[in-house]
């Protein structure tokens, strides 16, 4: 006669049993089931789950990417995270407050170098936020203008470099200004072809224009960014002949 623990656990067969061993075998089989197909975890009723930061600035890069940068609002972030409104603004303050958020997030992998000449570094520094820019250009713009409020690392460091290269103090802060409108008008200008109504173009014009299907943005970016390297170069070499006031 076949067992009762047997038809419970198919493949084996043994005597009968007492009913402790029997509760003993379906405890055992019942725990071997639960390890093999663990059941989903139960929803609970209460308040949801709290919000990380790395998730609100996620949802809100998913916004900008998607729709736009003014697209994105405290409604609309709320909406992407599935939550209320009032609940967003437990976490976030306002739209402003956001936008540091996803400012300081993106920012944040720009690397500062810490070997090499000073232009070396500069240089470096500079190309790995055209680099950070250019991964997000939907926001380039708001990264720029943010840099002055919520990452100053960043602008630090270029003063450092500059200032520790022999800068003087107040060609530092004029430097960094001319450095990081060149950085905005990047992002804020689009060089196309040269038109005229009659197709006649002053001579000069007409002559250099020639060449802009042989330039690339990469050409404008090198040639800008070596040509005020060069000038602090010029500058710095003139501050230590000549170390009045500058």
């Amino acid at each position: 006669m076949v067992s009762l623990v047997s038809l419970i656990v198919p493949g084996r067969s043994a005597p009968a049993r007492s009913g402790d061993e029997y509760t003993a075998a379906v405890t055992a089989r019942d725990q071997r089931e639960v390890a093999e197909h663990p059941s989903p975890p139960r929803r609970t009723k209460g308040r949801p789950p709290t919000l990380s930061e790395d998730q609100i600035v996620d949802a809100a890069l998913a916004v900008i990417r998607s729709e736009g940068l003014d697209a994105l609002s405290m409604r609309r972030l709320s909406r992407e995270l599935g939550r209320s409104q009032m609940a967003v603004y437990s976490y976030v303050a306002d739209k402003q407050a956001l936008l540091d958020l996803v400012a300081r997030r993106t920012l944040a992998g720009v690397e500062v170098p810490e070997e090499g000449a000073w232009d070396v570094r500069l240089r470096g520094l500079i190309d790995n936020i055209d680099r950070r820019l250019r991964q997000q250009p939907g926001i380039a713009g708001l990264l720029l203008q943010r840099m002055l409020h919520s990452d100053q690392h960043i602008m630090d460091a270029m003063m450092e470099i500059m200032h520790s290269a022999g800068l003087p103090e107040r060609q530092v802060v004029l430097a960094y200004a001319m450095i990081h409108t060149y950085l905005f008008g990047r992002y804020q200008v689009t060089l196309a072809p040269v038109e005229n109504s009659d197709n006649q173009l002053p001579p000069t014009l007409a002559k250099v224009t020639t060449h802009l299907d042989e330039l690339h943005g990469a050409d404008y970016y090198n040639f800008g960014i070596d040509t005020l390297i060069d000038g602090l170069r010029a500058r710095i070499e003139a501050a230590r002949t000549d170390p009045g006031p500058q």
